[in-house]
């Protein structure tokens, strides 16, 4: 009973984490979405180490376009990207809420 009760508590935390790491990312994609359209471009010697993975992140999905030492928008991929984060976080979201209603059937049980 006891090995039922730590898997079930290992299991939200985990629910808990995921979920935490993916808010965090988006929220780190949409502050750096919002300081490239605010400046026009960004240098990449001015970034942190986040803020450069992050746009890594960004150029491999075709967001970011890069020349030379600075990062610019790249129109047509961020539309695309908009619809992909959107799904992603709504898929996201029900994947946890289904994964928490299959832990309460296993506890309630």
């Amino acid at each position: 009973m006891a090995a039922r009760g730590l898997a079930t508590a290992g299991s939200l935390i985990l629910i808990a984490l995921t979920c935490i790491a993916i808010a965090k990312r988006l929220e780190r994609e949409r502050r750096f979405l919002r300081k490239l359209r605010e400046n026009g471009s960004v240098s990449f010697n001015e970034m942190s180490d986040a803020e450069r993975d992050t746009a890594e992140s960004l150029q491999e999905a075709g967001v970011l376009r890069v020349d030379r030492n600075r990062g610019y928008v790249e129109p047509e991929g961020l539309r695309a990207f908009r619809h992909r984060r959107v799904r992603f976080a709504l898929s996201g979201a029900v994947t946890a809420i289904l994964f928490a209603i299959v832990v309460a059937y296993v506890l309630l049980r």
